[in-house]
Order: C-alpha cells, then structure tokens, then sequence
C-alpha cells in the first residue's frame, strides 16, 4: 500500500514540478530579498530589496490562490465527442511542442486512409521537439485474446503487429535527433481506458464492453484535471511495468548461439510469438545457420522475459499447417513481408526445449 501512495505522489510531483519550480523559484527569490534588505539596513538599496521581496511575497500568494482556479476553469471545460475526431487528432498532434502519449490495443490511427496523414503529424511532432510514447498491447498475452473478443475482431495480433512495422519504418526515416524521442513499449494487462495525448490535453475514453474505442464517446480533457491526472497516473504505471521496453526490442530479438556447450556468436533475428512459442526469423540467422550446422545448435535469447533459458534450433519438414499459417501471417504483419521477398527472410524456426524437436519452414 505504502509502495502505491509514494508512486501517486510522485507522479503528482511529475506533474506539477513545473509549479512547484515557480513556487521555489519566488519563495527563494523573497527571502534572498529579505536577507539582503536586513544587510543593507536603511538605505536606498535596502529599502529597494524590501519592496521587490514584498512583491514576490504579493506575487507568491496570487499564484497560490489562482492556480486551483485555473484548475476548476480547465475541468469545466471538458468536452464531449461521440466518436473519436481522427482529423481533429492528427492536426492536434502536428501542432505538438512537448508530448504525445498513445495509450492503445492498437491504434486504428495507423489503419485504412489515416495511416499517412497520422505518421506525418508524428514526424512534425517529433520535428517540433515533442517526445512521443506509445503503450501498445503484447499480441501474444492474454489480454489481447480477451480485447479481441470484446473487439470481436479476431485479428487483434495482427493489427498491433502492423502498428509496430508502422513505427519501425518511422524510426528509420527519422534523424537521429528525432529518433531518439520516439518510444514504443508493450504491456500486458488489460488498461480498460484509451488515451490520445497531445501537450496538455487527451482525447479519453473507457473500453466498452463490445466494440471499439475510436467509435465509442470520448471526453477531451486537460492532463491536470482529475480524470486526466486519473488516466494519466494508469499510462505511467503501464509504461514503468512494460515487459517489453523500446522499439527495438518490439522488433528484434538478440541471442546467443551455441553449439556442443560452447558460445559461438551473437546474432539478431526477427520474430513472433505464438500461444507462448518463440518463431525466429531473418537473414542473418540463416546464415550463422548454414555456417555452423543444426547439429546441437541451441540459442540463449538475451531477453529479461526468457533470461537464462535455453532452446534447441532444429529443423523439420513442415511445421503442423495452421501454426506455421499463424506465425507466417504474423510475420508479414510486423515486418511487412510478402511474397515477393527472399527466402531466407521467410524461414522460420521455432524454439523448443531441449526433449522436443524444434522445425523450420519456409515460406
């Protein structure tokens, strides 16, 4: 419990440190008035540091008494909306100085004709100076199989797989300044709220029970009101818990092979997972493949979720039907693959443990 209360508390110091900075900022800058008038004693600089300490003081207790004010101004404002306003969101983004947050399932802002109108909005955003964090569920955690019922939508996974191919070819395009600022992680429990984040107000809306966000009301509200702070309090404890913590991570997975107990080298490979499995792919991986052999290769992913665990990689004729299906559709999704690319980055291994026969197959 007392874990819970110093994390709200300090998320609420987060979020007003710039207040608390003014109220510092004029309380130091009073007193250091003060003690400078008492040094001086009666004199004209004594008495001119009296009177700019008395205005500090004067200007100390205005912004003290106005502030909640202000607060109450900014909570009647909130606004309704029936549906999710995309225009409204993509300009609203495009004009962003400091923060857009995405707190999602996935993101139906990356789907149909929004797609590059919305990435474009980031790259302004990003451009303009903003850091841009999104909260996307894991595709294979329970969570999503439940989100998907609620959706009714059956390709859940593969919508948040296109989501991540979507952001990683926006962190290609981007400079290196900018790239730095986009931030993507996983989560994996359901947050039964969405969040559309741009400066210092949020498109809000609770998860109903059949059907989706962008089609249900949403509320426009300033972050320092008390159902942003609310929202916003649930976007940090997902974002401070993610298993999954950057981009790369989303997309690339690094791991150690070996063979016959010893490390040969470290290679990087795609993948998905499916039900819990680990399907691995990607040229690189192939080749270390090829040079060294299947016979008693095994791979240690250097991964906080798999730490200290090690797989066999083999290979078999075909993997069973529907989840060498499953994971071929997955793949396509997450790194756009199609069937126009090379075959060494469709072969597909899964990762098994050491009693059972790992396969490959190729697309």
């Amino acid at each position: 419990m007392s874990g819970m209360w110093w994390a709200r508390g300090r998320n609420t110091l987060r979020r007003r440190r710039r207040h608390v900075l003014v109220l510092a900022a004029l309380t130091g800058g009073a007193l250091w008035m003060i003690v400078q008038s008492w040094r001086s004693g009666q004199t004209f600089r004594g008495d001119l540091y009296l009177n700019i300490g008395a205005a500090l003081i004067m200007t100390l207790l205005t912004y003290v008494v106005l502030n909640p004010l202000f607060r109450e101004l900014q909570t009647v404002s909130i606004i309704e909306h029936p549906r999710l306003d995309r225009d409204a969101l993509i300009e609203r983004v495009a004009n962003c100085r400091e923060a857009v947050a995405i707190l999602e399932t996935f993101t139906s802002m990356l789907e149909g004709p929004y797609t590059n109108r919305f990435l474009s909005a980031l790259r302004v955003a990003l451009a303009n100076g903003a850091t841009v964090r999104v909260l996307l569920l894991d595709p294979d955690s329970p969570a999503v199989r439940l989100r998907a019922e609620e959706l009714r939508r059956s390709d859940a996974a593969i919508a948040i797989m296109n989501n991540l191919f979507h952001f990683g070819r926006l962190q290609q395009q981007l400079p290196p300044a900018s790239r730095s600022r986009l931030r993507v992680r996983l989560y994996s429990t359901a947050p039964s709220v969405q969040m559309y984040r741009w400066d210092d107000k949020a498109y809000i809306s609770f998860f109903p029970v059949s059907g989706k966000t962008f089609d249900a009301q949403q509320i426009e509200a300033f972050v320092n009101t008390p159902l942003g702070e609310f929202v916003d309090d649930r976007f940090t404890e997902l974002w401070e818990t993610a298993p999954v913590r950057d981009l790369d991570s989303c997309l690339s997975l690094q791991l150690c092979l070996r063979q016959d107990g010893r490390d040969l080298e470290t290679c990087e490979a795609r993948y998905v997972r499916v039900d819990g499995t680990w399907y691995i792919a990607g040229s690189d991986l192939v080749r270390n493949v090829a040079r060294h052999g299947l016979a008693g290769l095994s791979v240690v992913l250097q991964r906080p979720e798999a730490a200290g665990q090690t797989f066999a990689l083999g290979e078999a004729d075909e993997l069973e039907p529907g989840i060498y299906h499953r994971a071929l559709q997955l793949f396509r999704a997450k790194y756009g693959l199609d069937h126009r690319d090379d075959t060494e980055n469709q072969v597909i291994f899964n990762l098994v443990g050491p009693a059972a026969l790992p396969t490959r197959a190729a697309a």
